[in-house]
């Protein structure tokens, strides 16, 4: 998304705001990071460990920070594209700088797999090149299909209008709530 990235209140370490004790107002960890131990966190979490994989991510890849910024239709038939028509919702935006395009692409259903094309900057793909996962949250990720080029196409914008192809795409399979950073 586009400006400065905010973890907000312990969410680097999995808090939640809930606590055993209700006279306690905050978490023991918070008050103990701002007021003195060193490291403030442990480093070995599995959140702090999965955020410092996505900022390295981001320091490495100019286009995740410089790039601008497009909300991405995906498609389940590789025909009709649009806003997630899925189950839970899969978002899909790309940032892009120059002649890079990052690609994320998010499945937020805690229960289903999504298996779906995503648009690419067709200037930017070649067809049959393979785009590379940069990041996933899964331990072993579905690689990503070789771009194809799509023949007649209906593309739902978010504003109403209504496009169509040819169009450059990636398809993509996501387990239940996988994050995938994708870049060719």
């Amino acid at each position: 998304m586009p400006g400065i990235p905010c973890l907000y209140y312990g969410t680097e370490q999995g808090l939640h705001g809930r606590w055993s004790d209700p006279a306690v107002r905050e978490d023991p960890a918070v008050r103990e990071a701002l007021w003195g131990i060193t490291p403030p966190f442990p480093q070995n979490s599995f959140f702090y460990r999965e955020i410092q994989k996505i900022t390295t991510i981001r320091n490495t890849e100019p286009a995740l920070r410089y790039g601008r910024y497009y909300f991405r239709p995906v498609s389940g038939d590789g025909i009709t594209f649009g806003v997630s028509p899925f189950y839970g919702g899969v978002l899909a935006f790309s940032r892009i700088l120059n002649d890079q395009e990052v690609v994320v692409v998010a499945n937020t259903s805690t229960s289903q797999s999504q298996s779906l094309d995503v648009i690419l900057e067709i200037e930017l793909s070649q067809e049959n090149a393979r785009y590379r996962i940069l990041y996933s949250n899964q331990n072993t990720p579905a690689v990503p299909s070789p771009v194809r080029k799509t023949g007649t196409v209906i593309v739902h914008e978010v504003d109403g209008s209504i496009g169509n192809g040819p169009l450059h795409v990636v398809r993509v399979t996501l387990r239940p709530m996988e994050v995938q950073i994708l870049r060719r």
